[in-house]
């Protein structure tokens, strides 16, 4: 039995509430010209990649090729739905695929759409659309699509249960199945799990994949397994298709250094640097690793050795290497490195990322240097970059909290709530402590004011104020209703403060 294009969209609409109602009237299907032109899907991927930045949609990039004699073939759209679900892009992902149904195009692709709707909506509407599939649409792939949301989501039993069904099935061939359970194990914590896969694994002559052995190495680490490390590192030298993988050694180096074998740890990072200045493999992140492994064992000089290698192989220096760099030096304390790089991309940058400075005034404030972190926060102010300006907000916030400097601390917690900072429990327990130990219940309630602009007061923030009335001493009328009013449940600790303080 095969889908209808309505019949497919009802799935997703209505009682899942993951794509809109799709009019059919108001959007004819597309209407080729007799002559279509076809686009490169590369040059359609990047046209559409594109969209984040020009402020367009999907569907009018879509509609424009289409209106000018292009031919988007079904194979391109779906290679541009992967390849923008690669990088996150799921909102994208579901205009093209409205577009394609709009189009009376049938998208055939049941377990990429399972996982779009786990992206966008979670498990709940996931599972929703995987039960409702038709038995004849749910073929082992699908099956194996719904494990990894069960393995994401951090659900052990309804990852087994699913795992059961596919071995009745006859559907478990895949190291991919074997290595979502192994994966999902050291989410949960319980590495102890992952060697018996890998040997249920060879018992079926199922072979290991790459991922099987960078997460049994992880194990390894987990369990301080020192020997079991060795072991599956005397494995993997037997398979060639691994000794040019850097990920091996990156993950190898990872273990030791859990273990405590700091020796280890650089020997494998110097092999790995070995590798990488004579492979023909031009990635980044491969540097990024050795850069910040060799700095978790504490040399700095390597460090700087693997920064200098990594500049001098690529053209050009990606925002990302010198975050990561950056990153690096605050680790190891190193502030003269920091101004050093933090100049060097400033000298260089193509654009401006607020994430670089962040880096450097949070480490400037961690070594007490108030007087370079405002310098370098007003110059990022200054640039008028509208990205994350809460957070430098929240590392000054801190540095007044430690240095009791309620009053200060209380204006970059306003300052860091209105450029969108999510509520955080621990930081407001410092303020409303202060508060409770200078019984200033105006401040308690400055606090709750601020507060209730962006969401409505829990129950812990009114037993804290709550805490400040009963230590100043005085009544208040209204209290109580408040806290109804905000749908708060009223404990016995609650009851007990306002019996203290409720003027009636």
């Amino acid at each position: 039995m095969k889908l209808s294009i309505r019949s497919t969209t009802n799935l997703l609409s209505g009682k899942f509430g993951l794509f809109r109602r799709l009019s059919y009237t108001a959007t004819p299907p597309q209407q080729w010209p007799e002559n279509p032109t076809k686009i490169n899907k590369v040059e359609l991927c990047r046209k559409l990649s594109e969209v984040g930045s020009t402020g367009q949609k999907v569907t009018d990039v879509l509609h424009n090729l289409t209106a000018n004699g292009f031919k988007l073939d079904y194979a391109d759209l779906v290679f541009c739905l992967k390849r923008l679900r690669k990088y996150h892009r799921y909102n994208h992902c579901l205009e093209i695929l409205e577009w394609m149904e709009k189009g009376s195009v049938n998208f055939r692709d049941h377990a990429l759409r399972l996982n779009l709707i786990f992206n966008l909506k979670g498990i709940d509407e996931a599972e929703s659309y995987f039960f409702a599939l038709p038995p004849e649409a749910k073929k082992p792939f699908i099956y194996g699509t719904m494990l990894n949301c069960y393995c994401i989501n951090k659900m052990p039993v309804k990852a087994l249960a699913l795992f059961r069904k596919m071995e009745e099935m006859n559907c478990v061939s895949s190291s991919l199945i074997f290595d979502n359970l192994m994966s999902l194990y050291m989410k949960v914590g319980q590495p102890e799990k992952v060697h018996p896969l890998v040997q249920e694994m060879k018992q079926r002559n199922i072979p290991l994949s790459n991922v099987s052995y960078y997460i049994l190495l992880q194990s390894c680490g987990q369990l301080k397994d020192l020997a079991g490390l060795e072991q599956v590192m005397e494995e993997v030298e037997r398979h060639s298709f691994l000794k040019n993988d850097w990920k091996i050694y990156s993950t190898l180096a990872t273990a030791y250094i859990n273990l405590g074998q700091t020796e280890k740890a650089v020997s494998t990072l110097r092999n790995l640097e070995g590798f990488l200045d004579y492979s023909y493999s031009f990635d980044r992140t491969a540097y990024h690793h050795l850069i910040s492994l060799f700095a978790r064992t504490g040399n700095k000089d390597s460090v700087f050795q693997a920064w200098g290698k990594l500049k001098s192989r690529f053209i050009g220096c990606h925002n990302k290497s010198y975050l990561i760099m950056l990153q690096t030096l605050s680790k190891l304390d190193d502030i003269e490195g920091l101004k050093m790089v933090l100049a060097e991309w400033e000298s260089r940058y193509k654009s401006y990322d607020i994430r670089l400075p962040n880096v450097v005034i949070h480490a400037y404030l961690m070594h007490g240097m108030l007087e370079a972190a405002e310098l370098l926060f007003k110059d990022t102010i200054s640039r008028n970059v509208g990205q994350n300006l809460w957070y430098p907000h929240i590392c000054f916030m801190d540095y007044y909290l430690e240095r009791k400097q309620f009053d200060s601390a209380l204006m970059h917690m306003e300052a860091a709530y209105s450029n969108g900072w999510k509520l955080c429990s621990d930081k407001l327990g410092s303020l409303f402590e202060h508060f409770v130990q200078k019984q200033d219940t105006c401040g308690a309630e400055k606090l709750c004011n601020m507060l209730k602009n962006v969401q409505a007061l829990d129950s812990k923030s009114y037993l804290w104020l709550l805490q400040t009335y009963v230590a100043a001493g005085k009544e208040i009328s209204g209290l109580r209703q408040r806290m109804e009013e905000d749908g708060i449940n009223i404990s016995f600790e609650h009851e007990e403060l306002l019996s203290k303080i409720d003027r009636r």
